[in-house]
């Protein structure tokens, strides 16, 4: 009886460990925006960060992992030109690997094109 219990045991344990490890969850979609801000490049912490955009959902939420509402997409994912109102269109990639790994949903915004 106690080497069933012990196999139960080692089973339930490999599949509860196979459950947390295995693959996230991923979102992905075209998202409208629109160009809130326009920032230069910057020097931080000994790195220069490169210029970047702040955009604001211009569109209901997707159904995604989490709120999109604001986010930010470096220039060279932008149409070169692009000002503050302009809008546009971006793919927004969504995963969360593991809800144990304290990193939460990460979010990157690329391709973005006029509309």
């Amino acid at each position: 009886m106690n080497a069933l219990k012990l196999i139960s045991a080692i089973a339930l344990s490999g599949f509860l460990l196979a459950a947390c490890g295995s693959g996230g969850k991923e979102w992905e979609g075209d998202v409208a925006f629109k160009v809130t801000r326009l920032n230069p490049s910057q020097d931080s912490m000994g790195r220069t960060e490169p210029p970047y955009a702040n955009l604001e959902i211009d569109q209901d939420e997707p159904k995604s992992l989490e709120p999109i509402s604001t986010r930010i997409a470096n220039l060279d994912q932008l149409p070169d030109g692009v000002r503050v109102g302009d809008r546009v269109t971006c793919k927004v990639k969504q995963s969360d690997q593991s809800g144990f790994d304290q990193r939460g949903v990460q979010t990157t915004v690329t391709s973005c094109r006029s509309r």
